[in-house]
């Protein structure tokens, strides 16, 4: 696909922007390990700048995405802004004073924030890390758990199979009370996590993507109950707005060229 889009003349293109799961060093090029695929210490900037013949650029996933509601969706114009992507599992970029905050090149990991020290174990192997007790992945897995304990729900007709975080999404609008209990508490949460993200970081909006966000008002509304919770004062969130990400499914491609862009500073 990339072959496709490539210019005719090499001289058009500044390089090809690859957003990945992390952790990963972006100024090696190497993935050091993804907890959702098989890839561990994969170079994979070497790899594809071996197979395309130009300058390529690698970025977490997250970051990336962070990087394109930045400067073209719902944080365009903030200086300061957190963006959290909810899906699969969680995953988050950082930007502050208008640029990318990445630390030595890992940073902002939001999904493997310590939520419950003891919770269950997260993807990466770490118990009680938000991705663990949030995300689509969790959202399934908590209700497969809790309709084996014998709990009723109208999701219990349902394979197997059958139960993601859409469908627990679908029962829980349609007001099933377990679905219903689920949603609020990955919510609950996240709106933990945003809290303390709001402490460390003062951002002027917090923007959410990512299919879970689809679920809407119950777990938005769960969100903020929960940041009004435990921000430790109301200027922390007063005037900082939640919000769906502007971008949808089209971010991690926008956040990629992005990324080429950020490093060519355009």
């Amino acid at each position: 696909m990339i072959l496709q889009a490539l210019p005719e003349s090499p001289e058009e293109l500044l390089g090809v922007g690859i957003g990945a799961p992390g952790p990963l060093d972006p100024a090696t090029g190497v993935i050091i390990k993804t907890p959702n695929l098989p890839w561990e210490n994969l170079p994979l900037v070497r790899l594809v700048q071996e197979a395309l013949g130009c300058t390529v650029y690698l970025g977490n996933d997250a970051d990336v995405a962070a990087l394109a509601e930045h400067r073209l969706g719902a944080g365009k114009g903030a200086r300061h802004m957190v963006y959290m992507t909810i899906s699969t599992g969680i995953g988050g970029g950082v930007i502050m004073d208008g640029k990318l905050l990445t630390g030595r090149g890992q940073g902002g990991e939001i999904g493997h924030m310590t939520i419950i020290p003891d919770g269950p174990v997260c993807s990466c192997g770490k118990p009680g890390h938000l991705e663990a007790l949030a995300s689509g992945t969790a959202i399934a897995r908590i209700a497969r758990e809790r309709l084996a304990a014998g709990e009723e729900s109208t999701l219990r007709g349902i394979p197997a199979s059958g139960i993601t975080a859409a469908a627990v999404g679908d029962a829980a609008k349609a007001g099933d009370p377990m679905a219903a209990d689920i949603v609020q508490q990955a919510g609950h949460h996240i709106g933990i996590s945003i809290a303390s993200l709001m402490h460390l970081l003062n951002p002027e909006i917090v923007v959410l993507g990512g299919g879970v966000t689809e679920i809407g008002d119950l777990l938005f509304d769960s969100i903020h109950e929960a940041v009004r919770r435990y921000a430790m004062h109301p200027r922390y969130w007063e005037g900082t707005p939640i919000v769906r990400s502007a971008l949808g499914g089209e971010v991690g491609l926008l956040g990629a060229a992005a990324l080429v862009m950020m490093r060519h500073s355009l």
